[in-house]
């Protein structure tokens, strides 16, 4: 045992003598970070949100988590016109495996809030976590955070644990490497707004959704953190122009369970930019339609 702790030291030693090699190289030549990693970026608005939330001397009432239904469609602005401070925390492709490390983390920080909303768009809960995981590194000047390094680790996939390790050391020698955008479409509070033209017409061949294991299990921890927090878990399939077909799995009965397809505007085609993102308008008569639902079902 006591040898396998030092070689296993070494190794790691190595290879963050490695990473940090690599780092000077893409430093001296910033193209072969995008060749050999990728290339960090503001999609989603990570790079907002993320630091964003870090800096609140609290958490909020209502935190939410999720995909991109929950990170282009629910705006926190209608919740608190009904005295509910809400947080938007959503992220591309982002499964109940990464909002499990979010939810983690928002602890960690000391941000408990006292409801959280889970967007359980269907199409998720099949998903490894890989995608959002590599989002929420690489586009992410906190990347060197415990909690997003074992998000990468946890998904045990080598490419996602590279990247991982890579921006997140880099990123602790401050602004140099940091990612830059604008607040363009970002709106405080986590929302980002989108401007996409309407679908138009869509022809809707539905998928049937089913929970995998790794999927249940994380939301199986979401649970029970929830539980043991004393936080109010509360459930969101959002409204689609085209319905996933799904069985509702055990690990989510007896849950407050809102269905975003029951809003009288679900099937408006203008409203969304394809069968199930909306845009900006649709994301605001949504949003206020979703504040009543809530506000009507916490306590």
């Amino acid at each position: 045992m006591k040898r396998f702790g030092i070689q296993f030291g070494v190794w790691l030693l190595l290879f963050i003598g490695g990473v940090v090699a690599v780092g000077i190289g893409t430093q001296l030549h910033p193209r072969l970070e995008v060749i050999l990693f990728a290339k960090a970026g503001q999609f989603g608005h990570t790079i907002f949100r993320i630091p964003d939330f870090a800096e609140r001397k609290k958490g909020p009432d209502a935190l939410f988590l999720g995909s991109s239904t929950c990170y282009r469609g629910m705006d926190p602005r209608p919740f608190e016109t009904r005295g509910i401070q809400a947080f938007n925390l959503c992220s591309s492709s982002q499964t109940f495996f990464n909002a499990n490390h979010l939810l983690q983390w928002s602890l960690n920080e000391e941000k408990r809030p006292r409801h959280l909303l889970l967007d359980v768009y269907p199409k998720i809960w099949s998903g490894s976590g890989i995608e959002a995981s590599r989002d929420l590194t690489i586009n992410n000047n906190i990347a060197h955070h415990a909690a997003f390094q074992k998000m990468a680790w946890s998904t045990a996939d080598v490419q996602t644990i590279l990247k991982a390790s890579y921006f997140g050391i880099m990123r602790l020698f401050g602004p140099h490497g940091m990612v830059q955008g604008t607040r363009d479409r970002y709106v405080p509070g986590g929302f980002t707004y989108s401007i996409q033209s309407p679908v138009g017409s869509v022809e809707c061949v539905p998928d049937t959704c089913e929970l995998n294991r790794t999927q249940r299990r994380a939301l199986e921890r979401i649970r029970r953190t929830c539980e043991e927090e004393g936080i109010q878990l509360l459930l969101v399939n959002p409204p689609q122009l085209c319905e996933e077909v799904f069985e509702k799995p055990e690990v989510m009965e007896g849950l407050p369970w809102i269905e975003g397809n029951d809003w009288p505007l679900a099937k408006v085609d203008t409203l969304y930019y394809d069968d199930h993102h909306l845009r900006g308008v649709g994301a605001e008569l949504y949003s206020e339609w979703l504040a009543e639902q809530v506000a009507a079902v916490i306590d």
